[in-house]
């Protein structure tokens, strides 16, 4: 199963006057989003479902990701609501998978990492899914215990693939440099090419 975790655009401020779950996305977070979401579906990779939180700006997000790619049905999970914990957003998407090969779940902080550290077995510390990013994981089975395959990372400010999961942190000292695979570059072949990488957001 291709798993896709995007974690929904820039969203306006909340509060006394808009409750969090209305907050929508904000211009700026509208053209990021469409510029990753162009990204994406420049890769050529058909979604079976996209499942979305029921938050307004996630839904927004989702609506995006459905506009830019090929996909099947979009619905809304409600376990995708940051207010549930990682076991029942499991549950509930393994439920809802069915036979679906590759599931895109548009969604929050810090849900999302915490379930990226549960099926990669990282540091939920050590994570850092940006606004408008998406990470693609590899899974037999949502329901086992062994780490998943993260394949790449989209980096919503150059919608460039990259080799270098870069939803961690920062390391405390210099790494090696990074590489990056450009959709808009790469040959046709280049694109269909998945780049593995063993939970590569761990510190150095």
């Amino acid at each position: 199963m291709q798993l896709y975790l995007v974690r929904h655009g820039i969203a306006v401020d909340g509060g006394e006057a808009i409750p969090d779950g209305s907050r929508g996305l904000t211009d700026k977070g509208r053209r990021r989003f469409h510029k990753t979401a162009r990204a994406f579906g420049k890769l050529g990779h058909r979604l079976d479902l996209i499942l979305t939180s029921p938050l307004v700006r996630a839904v927004q997000t989702a609506e995006i990701l459905a506009g830019a790619t090929k996909h099947g049905e979009v619905a809304v999970l409600e376990e995708l609501d940051p207010k549930f914990d990682v076991a029942s957003l499991r549950a509930a998407v393994a439920k809802r998978a069915g036979k679906s090969g590759a599931i895109a779940l548009v969604g929050h902080e810090p849900q999302l990492s915490l379930a990226l550290a549960a099926l990669s077995g990282a540091s939920p510390a050590d994570i850092v899914l940006k606004k408008g990013a998406i990470v693609r994981v590899d899974a037999s089975k949502l329901s086992d215990t062994k780490p998943v395959d993260v394949r790449w990372w989209l980096n919503r400010r150059r919608a460039a693939r990259s080799r270098d999961c870069r939803c961690r942190r920062k390391p405390q000292r210099s790494c090696a440099r990074r590489r990056e695979l450009n959709p808009a570059r790469s040959a046709s072949g280049s694109r269909e090419r998945q780049v593995r990488a063993s939970a590569p957001w761990r510190r150095h």
